[in-house]
């Protein structure tokens, strides 16, 4: 699960409804709406984020904590997260003047 949608989970169920049901609500096809959610589609509506907090009655803080879980969630992130994978990500050494495929 990523960022985003365990935040739009969370909120989901503190209003005791799905995310179908948020998705009916919003006025979006459930599936299209299941892509967004799960970062299969990352063309959104403008007025998304705006939407939803309209329907689940989030405050400014819960708004703009749901955006940045969307625009900077961990998922997103194409670094190592840790140090031991970034060690085991360093290319392997080479000899001068060898390419990486080693002729």
């Amino acid at each position: 699960m990523n960022e985003f949608q365990l935040t739009l989970t969370n909120h989901t169920a503190h209003q005791g409804m799905s995310i179908s049901q948020l998705a009916n609500r919003m006025g979006y096809d459930p599936l299209l709406f299941e892509k967004i959610v799960i970062g299969t589609n990352r063309q959104i509506p403008v007025d998304f984020f705006i939407r939803i907090g309209d329907v689940l009655d989030l405050t400014r803080a819960e708004k703009d904590s749901l955006a940045s879980s969307w625009a900077f969630g961990v998922d997103r992130w194409n670094w190592p997260q840790s140090y031991e994978a970034r060690q085991n990500d360093q290319p392997d050494e080479r000899k001068a003047g060898e390419t990486s495929k080693g002729y």
